[in-house]
């Protein structure tokens, strides 16, 4: 491979049927016109694609009928299709794990039973913590593949890139920042142990959140129970008076027999309870009575309003990338 170095316009490699126990990708670490990769029938156990995840042309790899047993598919998770063996095991960088929905994770890994017959299921992926990771590997190691990973995440993944990443970490209760996930990472430094890394991670996200409520932002996902008796209980009173707020500033439109709901999905007390009474995007008349009752209970009161045209009527601060993983999550697209 290393004389493939030279090749600045390279855009195929089909090394398939060579017996090929072992491939290093680091002669290509600056290939940015490579787009196929084939390697089926080899002898290969691993590979570490590290050195393509800058490739942006990549779109194949085909690495069925080889002997690799688990594998890291981060690096081109982004960016390539990818064709394997049904009995690989797939990793994956745990900020990676609202990417993409069940459906186009199976338009990207193409399962291949021993018999060479697709296999039409989704694939089963093992999503990398990092207190594991930070086992075997120093903070920096951990904190260069993230960064290269989001600066590859469209702007209009970011909300999800966000809740794989402080999920990832074990801050799930903080997991609502609706902003550049880049700044969650901006105050380590490569020195940091895991630990030390991970308590600047967690007073920035702090931070943020404290922003984002300050600009009235949303406040889903942010779990108080969790918060209490932490750092972040200074923010509860905030977010306790956001909610009922966010809420007071919803308006369902009715248009004859039809409740349209999709500005409550936005709001925290709206989310519970509908996702809790397994409502969708519309109600009928009978519907929106139920759910009037489930919100009175909490004290709190639902308006609406007739209309003759539906509008769009969300008011809040919401990022498109949180409205439109709020409507992949309700329709369960995620694990």
């Amino acid at each position: 491979m290393s004389n493939l170095k030279e090749c600045k316009e390279l855009e195929s490699i089909d090394l398939s049927n060579n017996m090929l126990t072992e491939l290093d990708f680091s002669p290509l670490i600056d290939c940015m016109t490579l787009r196929d990769i084939r390697l089926k029938n080899n002898h290969l156990k691993e590979l570490d694609f590290w050195p393509l995840v800058n490739c942006p042309s990549l779109v194949n790899i085909d690495l069925s009928e080889n002997r690799i047993q688990g594998i890291d598919l981060s690096p081109v998770f982004l960016r390539a299709k990818v064709r394997m063996d049904s009995s690989v095991v797939i990793q994956a960088d745990f900020i990676l794990r609202y990417i993409y929905t069940h459906k186009e994770l199976v338009e990207r890994f193409h399962l291949v039973r021993p018999d060479g017959a697709p296999w039409h299921a989704i694939p089963v992926i093992i999503w990398i913590n990092y207190r594991k990771k930070s086992d075997d590997m120093s903070w920096s190691k951990i904190k260069q593949p993230l960064q290269l990973l989001i600066k590859s995440i469209d702007k209009e993944k970011w909300y999800n890139c966000q809740r794989g990443l402080l999920i990832g970490l074990d801050m799930t209760e903080l997991s609502g920042f609706d902003g550049n996930p880049m700044k969650l990472l901006d105050t380590t430094d490569s020195n940091m142990t895991y630990k030390e890394a991970r308590q600047a991670i967690y007073d920035r996200t702090l931070e943020l959140l404290g922003q984002q409520f300050e600009d009235n932002g949303p406040t889903l996902f942010l779990d108080i129970e969790k918060m209490k008796n932490t750092r972040a209980s200074k923010l509860i009173p905030h977010i306790v008076e956001l909610r009922k707020r966010e809420l007071e500033n919803t308006t369902l439109q009715i248009k004859g027999s039809k409740v349209f709901l999709k500005p409550l999905w936005f709001t925290h007390y709206g989310l519970t309870i509908l996702k809790a009474t397994g409502k969708g995007l519309t109600t009928d008349l009978e519907g929106l009575q139920l759910l009037k009752s489930s919100f009175s209970e909490l004290n709190l009161n639902l308006k609406t309003k007739d209309v003759q045209d539906v509008y769009q009527s969300y008011n809040g601060n919401g990022s498109s990338s949180m409205q439109r993983y709020v409507f992949n999550y309700i329709q369960g697209f995620y694990d």
